[in-house]
């Protein structure tokens, strides 16, 4: 695994869901154009600020280098703590920005359930996360494990088939193959879906990929699409960021960051303990 992709991945997934935040909910035309961080209005937010997105990415890192391992229950139990403590939330010591499904499935966690959520449960709450249980999975050679960090809040053979179709387009880039995966320039702008179902998100993100050449154009495409613009920038960063690598992500987006060291010890400390990153 190369670990400048790797952390591509990670660093592109926290960037995108700060980039896109502020235009959240916002239809396709009805927002200003987004090219840098600025002030989240949704939230009444700094510029820089991540939301549930970035934290619930941060909480699966987290409980893996606590534990010093892959640890399902801990997991579950970090997003807990992210939940009703704000822990790793941008906000400190509130999380917000939670849909509801994750906010019934992490309760339900609490309770002492592992496997949340029904059939109709496909939104885009465990793909907005992806990338942290993808690379334990892949050091592990456990794919199972990218279903079982799903089914935490997203219980669904529908979105356990994309997690399969995600990580087989992040398995193609780390590979050094652009994935052909999605929608291309036959889909128009207009068309292209901005909702928070996890079909929908997945497609928007590669279709944002697929019409761009670096990954800063491609990243103001996918968060430009407003919606769920915020999970979208997410799911774009990590595509992204497995094919282009760290280094492409501009450095003024990552310093804009809230506590861009912070972020990005958590991120190393990680890539250093999930083994094969070189």
């Amino acid at each position: 695994m190369n670990r400048d992709k790797a952390k591509g991945m990670l660093w592109g997934l926290i960037v995108g869901d700060a980039l896109g935040s502020p235009i959240q909910f916002s239809g396709k035309d009805d927002h200003p154009w987004i090219t840098e961080m600025v002030p989240c209005p949704v939230f009444n937010l700094p510029a820089g600020y991540w939301t549930d997105d970035g934290s619930m990415a941060m909480c699966i890192m987290d409980s893996y280098m606590r534990k010093n391992g892959y640890d399902l229950k801990d997991i579950g139990a970090t997003f807990v703590k992210w939940l009703f403590e704000g822990y790793l939330s941008s906000m400190d010591g509130r999380a917000f920005d939670v849909g509801g499904a994750t906010y019934r499935s992490v309760s339900a966690i609490a309770r002492g359930s592992l496997v949340n959520g029904e059939e109709r449960s496909q939104g885009n709450g465990s793909i907005m996360r992806f990338a942290p249980s993808y690379l334990i999975a892949r050091s592990l050679k456990r794919p199972e494990i990218i279903h079982e960090v799903s089914d935490l809040t997203h219980a669904s053979a529908a979105v356990r088939r994309v997690c399969d179709e995600f990580a087989a387009v992040l398995d193609e880039h780390l590979a050094g193959h652009r994935t052909t995966r999605g929608p291309g320039k036959e889909l128009g702008r207009a068309d292209v879906p901005n909702s928070g179902w996890s079909v929908e998100s997945l497609t928007a993100a590669l279709w944002a990929f697929n019409t761009t050449a670096t990954f800063e154009e491609g990243m103001v495409a996918a968060v430009n699409l407003g919606g769920d613009s915020d999970s979208i920038g997410a799911i774009y960063g990590q595509i992204a960021g497995a094919y282009y690598g760290f280094d492409a992500i501009p450095e003024r987006w990552m310093k804009s960051i809230k506590t861009p060291e912070k972020v990005g010890v958590l991120i190393d400390s990680f890539l250093a303990k999930v083994s094969r990153c070189d």
